[in-house]
């Protein structure tokens, strides 16, 4: 559940990066995010808690990511979006999983595992999770209780928007990969 690199640390070490993802995620959710629409945000929340699941572990990168959005939402309440933090932990963690789980090398397997993340993530957290939490959201608080519009209309107008977003996050990480890779900080050799 932790990296190589990141087990061998002392635990104030451990603590410290921890506290500096964290502090990542709050700015990328919380002071650099931009809300839209009710529904719909513009954020960089899926980088940061795609390097903490990837450099740190699974683990920390589901502590990142529910620390940083319960952090940020304290900080700048926006709504009534609180489970939020539960799905962007998922993500650092099914990041982390995923990127350290397949046990290949190489640049092109570098490239690949992320690609296999992100597929799984965008799937399973941004079209399954979030989508059904948001939608039940909106409905409770925005929409005062009547449904105003059905799952799949509502559903195709948020998933446009949110994959362009996505693919925003994805090309980061994309360009920042190798960087990250290089930083002797996080070898896990």
């Amino acid at each position: 559940m932790f990296t190589k690199a990141f087990k061998s640390y002392s635990s104030a070490t451990q603590i410290s990066l921890l506290a500096v993802f964290v502090a990542f995620s709050v700015l990328a959710n919380s002071y650099i995010g931009i809300d839209v629409t009710a529904s719909n945000k513009i954020t960089f929340s899926y980088f940061v808690c795609f390097f903490a699941g990837f450099l740190l572990g699974p683990a920390p990168g589901f502590i990142v990511g529910l620390l940083g959005d319960a952090i940020g939402f304290l900080l700048v309440p926006s709504g009534v979006y609180w489970f939020f933090g539960v799905t962007l932990g998922l993500f650092g963690f099914l990041s982390g999983l995923i990127m350290n789980g397949i046990r290949r090398e190489g640049k092109g397997w570098l490239y690949g595992k992320a690609a296999i993340a992100f597929a799984v993530c965008f799937v399973a957290i941004t079209c399954v999770v979030n989508s059904v939490v948001n939608y039940f959201y909106v409905y409770i608080f925005v929409w005062n209780g009547v449904f105003k519009k059905a799952f799949w209309v509502w559903f195709g107008g948020r998933i446009a928007f949110q994959s362009v977003v996505y693919a925003v996050n994805v090309a980061l990480c994309f360009l920042v990969l190798p960087l990250s890779v290089r930083l002797r900080l996080f070898r896990n050799d």
